[in-house]
């Protein structure tokens, strides 16, 4: 057994769910956050927290604390909307996230992770109206964002991640399937990122 040398290259960094974190995946290596790191020979960060995954500014500290080629945020859906989680509570920590790494980070390149979406949404308008509204406002900052000169600053849409009915386990969490189609959405996405 020989050790491989550190990487060269600065890591994508993952902050996340429970989902990025591979929650459902078969085993370890079915997480979407390790099928993309092998699809794109690169290294990635697994920082996904079940049901913790909420953009709150002492997290972001440590987060930050690992120097980063890109920042994937990708914490919606443990933001839903209620009455702690207004509008303005979910794009306050939206925005001072972006800005936070930003600070930090200022060469950083940062990708922000609409709501991929639950497999009963079509027939629950509940849960449909969750990943609609979450990613209403995500859009909104990110224009916001862009219009006051954030550079370096990308979004991976909820149909750019275009999971399939089959690609959930319980409706919320991705089976094998559904992290093969989730890593293939951000290695299109960050291929366009990296070359950059």
């Amino acid at each position: 057994i020989t050790f491989l040398p550190q990487r060269k290259e600065k890591p994508i960094v993952v902050y996340g769910t429970s989902i990025a974190q591979g929650a459902c995946a078969s085993r370890p290596g079915m997480a979407w956050t390790n099928i993309l790191g092998r699809k794109l020979d690169y290294p990635v960060v697994n920082l996904g927290f079940s049901g913790n995954g909420r953009l709150e500014s002492e997290v972001l500290k440590f987060v930050t604390d690992v120097s980063a080629e890109i920042y994937v945020l990708d914490c919606l859906p443990n933001l839903g909307p209620n009455k702690t989680n207004t509008e303005a509570e979910i794009k306050k920590r939206l925005r001072n996230s972006i800005q936070d790494i930003r600070s930090k980070r200022p060469e950083a390149k940062i990708l922000l992770t609409q709501h991929a979406g639950y497999s009963d949404g079509e027939v629950d308008g509940t849960r449909r109206s969750v990943y609609v509204t979450l990613n209403k406002w995500t859009t909104e900052i990110f224009i916001e964002l862009e219009r006051n000169g954030f550079r370096n600053l990308y979004m991976l849409a909820k149909k750019e991640i275009s999971l399939s009915n089959d690609a959930f386990v319980d409706g919320t969490h991705p089976t094998d399937l559904g992290m093969e189609q989730y890593a293939r959405a951000y290695e299109i996405k960050l291929n366009g990122i990296l070359t950059k």
